[in-house]
């Protein structure tokens, strides 16, 4: 029969590891949740629509690098709305789907496969940004 000196210090050695990974989920959700936010905010303040409309007009705006439109279709996937459905299936007309995206100025195709994946079927983060 152990001991119960070691039977606490072995439990002690798998609490630490589980909660180190318990808090890097919650801090990656937190990035996350914070980097959609801030886009959404940013393109509420300027387009005066729901997150996704304003979202929207991010992608399809002349004003807006690639790379912030790209960060806009990947912020409408992580909120999974299946009302951006048609938009993002009209998108894969014109996306690049050359590896890595950022080489040319287009729309990443990839990063537009996933919202579209992530609108269909959800995704992990999606409950996160009901009140968005």
């Amino acid at each position: 029969m152990a001991h119960p000196r070691k039977l606490k210090t072995s439990l002690a050695i798998f609490k630490v590891p589980i909660l180190i990974f318990f808090l890097t989920f919650i801090f990656t959700f937190f990035q996350i949740y914070s980097s959609v936010k801030e886009k959404c905010v940013l393109a509420k303040q300027e387009f005066q629509k729901d997150c996704i409309g304003s979202l929207i007009e991010v992608v399809k705006s002349d004003g807006y690098s690639f790379e912030e439109k790209n960060g806009a279709v990947w912020a409408i996937g992580q909120i999974a709305d299946e009302n951006a459905l048609p938009f993002l299936e009209g998108l894969l007309e014109t996306a690049s789907f050359e590896d890595p995206c950022k080489v040319n100025q287009n729309i990443c195709g990839v990063e537009v496969k996933k919202a579209i994946k992530w609108c269909t079927k959800g995704n992990i983060t999606s409950w996160m940004y009901r009140n968005l």
